[in-house]
């Protein structure tokens, strides 16, 4: 059995806690609201790629490595559906999450005018999110509508479950480009219900 690289395996890891630390940042945007450094890091792919924080993952303590942005782009391409993109598109979700937490921070009342102002720009942004969400939602039931005729008129039994694994992959992918929670397919094992409280 090939022994796995002990640098590949550290950036591996140190690519894996970069991205939970952001779906954290997505989830718990008041947590980060007050980090004027994070703020402006999450406003550069190469300042992300940097970032060493140190941030709460449940009980356990964790704290991300700094990378290079081409090593970045190479583990982002190997390690998840989308690629970069996919990672980019965390990025800038959760710093639109954290700017929108920073907004509400400074609003002191809603009857205010500036209150209002803010409300409805908050508003506009969650909708906006929604959307871009609903699109892609809708690209994967036509991409699963398509690939349920192709399996379907598989010859044999085989190809039909090739053709099977090929779609799951294909509508993960196109799952993947969505902000949390909507950003990947539950297994039959995993809870079914997404409690979205957690990410409002």
């Amino acid at each position: 059995m090939k022994k796995v690289d002990a640098r590949v395996e550290r950036t591996t890891l140190a690519f894996s806690t970069l991205m939970e630390f952001l779906h954290q940042v997505h989830k718990s945007p008041d947590s980060f609201k007050d980090n004027k450094e994070l703020i402006q890091a999450l406003k550069s792919q190469v300042a992300t790629a940097g970032l060493e924080i140190r941030f709460q993952a449940g009980e356990v303590a964790k704290t991300t490595s700094p990378m290079s942005l081409n090593t970045l782009k190479t583990y982002a391409e190997r390690n998840i559906p989308a690629g970069f993109d996919g990672f980019n598109r965390l990025r800038v979700s959760a710093l639109e999450a954290v700017e929108a937490a920073e907004r509400r921070a400074e609003r002191s009342n809603k009857r205010t005018k500036v209150g209002l102002t803010l409300r409805a720009e908050e508003l506009e942004y969650k909708l906006s999110a929604l959307q871009k969400t609903n699109m892609v939602l809708l690209q994967a039931l036509n991409r699963a509508l398509d690939d349920i005729k192709i399996v379907r008129d598989a010859p044999s039994t085989g190809v039909r479950a090739l053709r099977a694994t090929e779609a799951i992959k294909a509508l993960s992918a196109i799952t993947s480009l969505n902000a949390p929670p909507f950003n990947r397919l539950t297994n039959s094992d995993e809870k079914a219900v997404i409690d979205l409280d957690e990410y409002r």
